[in-house]
């Protein structure tokens, strides 16, 4: 199974369905109400330069889960868009180039700048992050509950439009689901506080990470342990949080998953 963990071919082009959602899609985003449009073409960074990243951080969510999750879409300066770290696909050149000028407008706009109309007050909502490259440096905002204020426009229109640009890529990507696969993983365990009936022995292949004060275990793994990592460990593929349980020498028992790391992480 070690062919799993080929590197990424980044060569393939983006058709079909997709390719004509996408398109559609940044065409209407470039029109939207309130945005004001660059009148020059935004520059595009490097291929293996991240151009957009869309993020989620904090909410009601574990430290094993925290620890492992993955950007919601990461999109590169040759088109590859990589969504959850699990699924991949390609913007052609106009529909990345249309995607950098969109986000440029809503990040380079005044109104990014302003203040939202009231604090949040949704308890343990994540924290929605967007960066966006430019050639005088990176733009980015973070916004506490921006999806869960949208419909009372707590935040200024052009950071709800620059998230749903990301949002309708990732969609398109997910629909693909064209797998993405990387010869670097992350692995992730943390203690199983729940009753456990089914846990199997820890595969003596995979060298358990080591435990911080608090019980996370984490590592970044590449080569023949990550090869093992992939061909022994079950993973939580849609970071649902179903991680199988394992028992350790010691009799402790463990629950973990692992997934693909980016090219920029």
């Amino acid at each position: 199974m070690d062919h799993r963990l080929s590197r990424l071919s980044r060569r393939s082009l983006l058709g079909g369905a997709g390719a004509s959602l996408v398109a559609a899609w940044l065409g209407a985003c470039d029109s939207a109400p309130g945005v004001t449009l660059t009148e020059s073409p935004a520059v595009l960074p490097p291929a293996d330069t991240p151009l957009a990243t869309w993020e989620l951080a904090g909410g009601l969510t574990g430290p094993g889960m925290l620890a492992l999750r993955a950007p919601r879409l990461v999109v590169f300066g040759d088109g590859e868009a990589i969504a959850d770290a699990a699924y991949r696909a390609r913007l052609d050149a106009d529909q990345l180039q249309s995607l950098a000028n969109g986000l440029s407008s809503d990040l380079g706009s005044t109104d990014a700048q302003k203040k939202p109309t009231a604090t949040p007050t949704i308890v343990d909502a994540p924290v929605t992050k967007v960066s966006v490259w430019s050639d005088s440096g990176v733009r980015s905002f973070s916004a506490e509950a921006l999806d869960e204020t949208k419909n009372d426009h707590l935040y200024a229109d052009v950071l709800y439009e620059a998230r749903d640009r990301l949002a309708s890529v990732h969609k398109m990507v997910s629909t693909k689901a064209q797998p993405f696969l990387a010869a670097r993983v992350r692995v992730v365990a943390v203690p199983a506080e729940d009753e456990v009936i089914d846990a199997v022995a820890w595969p003596a292949e995979v060298t358990v990470p080591a435990a911080d004060a608090e019980g996370l275990r984490k590592a970044d793994l590449d080569g023949d342990a990550a090869r093992a990592v992939v061909r022994v460990l079950t993973r939580d593929l849609d970071q649902r949080g179903a991680w199988p349980a394992y028992r350790l020498a010691d009799g402790k028992l463990i629950r973990a998953s692992w997934r693909y790391l980016l090219p920029n992480e």
